[in-house]
């Protein structure tokens, strides 16, 4: 991977999260999941990469991308997470509700 490559990589992840926080902004979980995907596949792409040494501006782009895509991330975390708790809570009160009835189905067996 060139210094170009990785930078394009870097910019289309940031791009990707921009997308991601305006599904998460508007409730569209499902586009949100399918672009973490995505999100995901560039991630990977550059861990598998070797190292590429950059130069001064090119690593003041690189630093000023990734704080971007952090920027963006905490976004997502924040409107994410009450979701995740409410979420957390339906599954919970499911399952008590489950257990109920499967106690309540075993005394009358």
């Amino acid at each position: 991977m060139t210094s170009h490559e990785m930078l394009t990589t870097y910019e289309s992840l940031s791009e990707l999260t921009g997308s991601m926080l305006n599904a998460a902004c508007e409730g569209e979980w499902d586009d949100l999941a399918a672009l973490e995907q995505r999100c995901r596949g560039h991630v990977g792409n550059l861990m598998q990469a070797a190292p590429v040494p950059l130069n001064e501006n090119e690593q003041r782009t690189k630093v000023a991308i990734i704080r971007a895509i952090l920027q963006n991330d905490a976004k997502i975390r924040a409107l994410t997470e009450p979701r995740l708790h409410e979420l957390q809570q339906r599954l919970h009160m499911t399952r008590s509700g489950q257990r109920g009835v499967d106690a309540y189905g075993a005394q009358r067996a």
